[in-house]
């Protein structure tokens, strides 16, 4: 059930009967010269569409914008800070839970907004709610490890490919080689580095990484659409029995 597109006077019968609302969000910025900037709100929103058939639950209207100053040099990438994403996230928060809303789940397609859903879900239990956070892509290797992926690698891409197949053009994709930050400190990951046995997080910009703009294991012409409805899919059912599960936590103390 679409939030959005709910009179004032329904949503109070739409809450009690959902129990739980869904806010996507991610980020519009590089996703390799092959994909569409808007990837990472857009995966999170589709799933929405696809949770929605499976469950009764309230899809939040989504927040495209998100935490990326690494992705800046990329043209076309569009960053509101930290501090911009978590007051917007926690006004949206208090306000569904002042309607009555107590259990949301934060359905988020970039790493880089992690730390301000963290900040929020805890303040939003601190009031008397609920609140979880979903890595998209974090969670779907965990259902099944063939989808593994990275940052606009083959994963990023089959799911885009699913979804708006004629905003990936893999005929532009570049090489996805990394720079290592030293012949001792090689780059396992976009901010991550290999040390020894141990890895060590290392801040740098996006292009000084790997110019390419994607990183991951496996490269984008490695996708395919039927790896990303699969994987869509997959985490979609997931979602929604999580969702179920969720209804029946007992909430905190107000």
């Amino acid at each position: 059930m679409q939030w959005a597109s709910l009179s004032w006077k329904r949503i109070p019968e739409a809450i009690d009967r959902c129990q739980v609302g869904i806010l996507p969000l991610g980020s519009v910025e590089n996703h390799g010269s092959h994909m569409a900037l808007g990837t990472d709100y857009i995966v999170p929103e589709h799933l929405c569409r696809m949770i929605e058939q499976k469950v009764d639950v309230l899809i939040l209207p989504v927040l495209p914008y998100g935490v990326c100053p690494h992705h800046m040099k990329f043209p076309g990438s569009i960053n509101i800070g930290l501090e911009g994403l978590l007051q917007v996230v926690r006004n949206i928060a208090f306000s569904v839970l002042s309607h009555g809303l107590k259990r949301l789940i934060f359905l988020n397609g970039h790493g880089g907004n992690d730390p301000a859903l963290d900040t929020v879900a805890l303040e939003f239990y601190q009031k008397g709610g609920l609140a979880a956070v979903i890595d998209w892509w974090v969670l779907a290797p965990q259902l099944k490890e063939e989808w593994k992926g990275g940052h606009a690698d083959a994963q990023e891409t089959a799911a885009l490919m699913a979804i708006h197949p004629d905003w990936v053009h893999l005929e532009d994709a570049m090489s996805g080689t990394a720079e290592d930050l030293s012949k001792e400190l090689k780059t396992v990951y976009l901010n991550t580095v290999q040390f020894g046995k141990g890895t060590i997080r290392v801040a740098r910009e996006v292009p000084h990484v790997v110019p390419s703009g994607w990183f991951g294991p496996r490269p984008p012409n490695q996708a395919t659409p039927e790896w990303g409805r699969e994987m869509l899919e997959g985490t979609a059912a997931y979602i929604a029995e999580f969702v179920e599960a969720f209804k029946r936590v007992k909430l905190p103390r107000s």
